[in-house]
């Protein structure tokens, strides 16, 4: 590929047309490094703290499809991902585990990924054994591409933080009011398609203030954080907890009926009353609790909302510590 190609191919990358998620970077990155350096296997691998991969693209397969692998770096692939120099391998001898699948071991060509959120990995490029080694022009455009691959990654990430950042609330790190809204709509939706029972549970601590007053308002920011983890920590992966105002926090509980969502405000009262959070004793903070059905309590966002507001004021009435509207009230 000639310069001109290399920069037009680059500068692609960057257009209308670039690719927007995790899997359409690494495909681009992987397809672009077969044809730069005309190589028979690229692996790129990518990993941190809990997890690592290597997808691997060969030249001989058509679609040019990466095969996404579990990795465990060795020895040697650490050391290629600590440098900050690519490393360039006339043979890759006695470093077999690290060759890319599918190709003879032969040159090879090690491009070192610094990513930020304390991800890393590296890039490398394969020919088979007896093939031309790798020259300083390869090597250059080769750096340039991992230079865009480690931009385009970092970017990415930065966008899901924001992204995620728009929709939780600062303090309790639960879903903000604007995206408990959004879900709402969604999940009434469904509900209505499928014919499903949906429900929600309102949520608001008790005697919070005289908590504040012994112990101020950072103590007590940290207090409705801890409950709201506390709260998340009780629910199913797809139920939805968030911050609804003040000290009060909602949860969605999609394909859940009334009898369903009274089990679950029950078991989010005593897992509440039973913990101890900082300068309180086991009991001294509870929640109390409101229920609302759909469609019968309330058939849109507002409605329903306000059918778990007048149970919740219900709880409140009867002594706190308690769960209200697990039956529907009488006509």
């Amino acid at each position: 590929m000639s310069g001109r190609d290399t920069l037009t191919r680059l500068l692609e990358l960057h257009g209308r047309n670039a690719p927007r998620s995790r899997p359409e970077i690494v495909h681009a990155a992987s397809a672009l490094a077969l044809d730069l350096a005309d190589v028979d296997g690229v692996v790129l691998a990518l990993g941190g703290a809990r997890r690592f991969d290597r997808h691997v693209t060969l030249r001989h397969e058509s679609d040019r499809e990466s095969l996404m692998l579990p990795w465990a770096p060795s020895p040697f692939e650490w050391s290629i991902m600590r440098a900050h120099q690519p490393r360039v391998f006339t043979e890759l001898t006695g470093n077999a585990g690290a060759a890319c699948p599918g190709v003879t071991p032969g040159p090879a060509l090690y491009l070192p990924l610094h990513l930020g959120d304390r991800e890393q990995g590296y890039l490398a490029v394969h020919r088979e054994e007896g093939a031309a080694r790798f020259n300083g022009r390869e090597v250059r455009m080769l750096a340039l591409l991992t230079a865009w691959l480690v931009g385009a990654l970092d970017n990415l990430r930065l966008a899901h933080n924001l992204e995620r950042l728009a929709v939780t609330d600062d303090l309790t790190q639960v879903y903000n009011y604007r995206y408990l809204k959004a879900a709402l709509r969604r999940e009434i939706k469904r509900a209505t398609r499928y014919q499903q029972p949906m429900a929600i549970l309102m949520l608001d601590v008790d005697h919070l203030k005289a908590y504040n007053d012994r112990n101020g308002h950072v103590r007590g920011s940290m207090l409705l954080r801890e409950l709201a983890q506390l709260c998340a920590g009780q629910v199913r992966s797809w139920d939805l907890v968030a911050k609804y105002g003040g000290d009060e926090f909602t949860v969605i509980l999609p394909q859940t009926d009334r009898a369903g969502a009274l089990a679950v405000g029950e078991r989010l009262r005593a897992a509440v009353a039973s913990h101890a959070f900082p300068l309180a004793t086991p009991g001294q903070i509870t929640i109390s609790t409101g229920i609302a059905q759909f469609p019968e309590d309330g058939s849109d966002v507002t409605t329903l909302i306000e059918a778990a507001d007048r149970t919740l004021y219900a709880a409140k009435r009867n002594g706190r510590n308690r769960v209200e509207g697990g039956l529907p009230e009488a006509a």
